[in-house]
């Protein structure tokens, strides 16, 4: 019960096109470096500010071999956005957030759909959450994933 997955299939032969697993999460501005929580914060009205906000975390994406190339992945992308937008939808959150793989052709791909890096650097986001209340010290190797977001108020203007 930390997820919910989701696949689509063709219909005339139930091959699967594209899964996808989302989980009920948050971003959690009150605990992040100040530069960053003032621009999080700057879009949301200051009766409404909290010390953190609704998100859906994308946990696992993926498109079938078969159908690569189509861009299948853009369209899972916007389905996943439209549907925490919809009035129908079952929770609330303003934001989708990603833990992508530290990948330039990931991190292209999830740029192209309007995800934005949490924190400017691999540096940045490795004392934030591997350091907390200590001395900051330089990662000894390279993150195996980036934490990205979409700020869905922008689909809804």
């Amino acid at each position: 019960m930390l997820g919910k997955s989701y696949c689509f299939v063709k219909p005339d032969t139930s091959e699967i096109v594209c899964a996808f697993t989302v989980a009920n999460s948050s971003v959690k501005v009150a605990s992040l470096p100040s530069g960053l929580r003032n621009k999080l914060n700057r879009k949301i009205p200051n009766a409404k500010r909290s010390p953190q906000y609704p998100a859906v975390l994308v946990g696992q994406l993926a498109v079938s071999d078969l159908f690569s190339g189509h861009h299948i992945g853009d369209e899972l992308l916007d389905f996943i956005k439209s549907w925490f937008i919809d009035p129908l939808n079952k929770t609330g959150c303003r934001y989708v957030i990603v833990d992508a793989v530290n990948h330039p052709k990931v991190f292209d791909y999830y740029q192209r759909n309007g995800f934005k890096f949490l924190f400017s650097s691999d540096e940045e986001e490795w004392v934030f959450l591997h350091n907390k209340g200590q001395e900051p010290t330089a990662p000894v190797e390279p993150m195996r994933t980036r934490l990205m977001y979409f700020d869905l108020i922008y689909l809804r203007t």
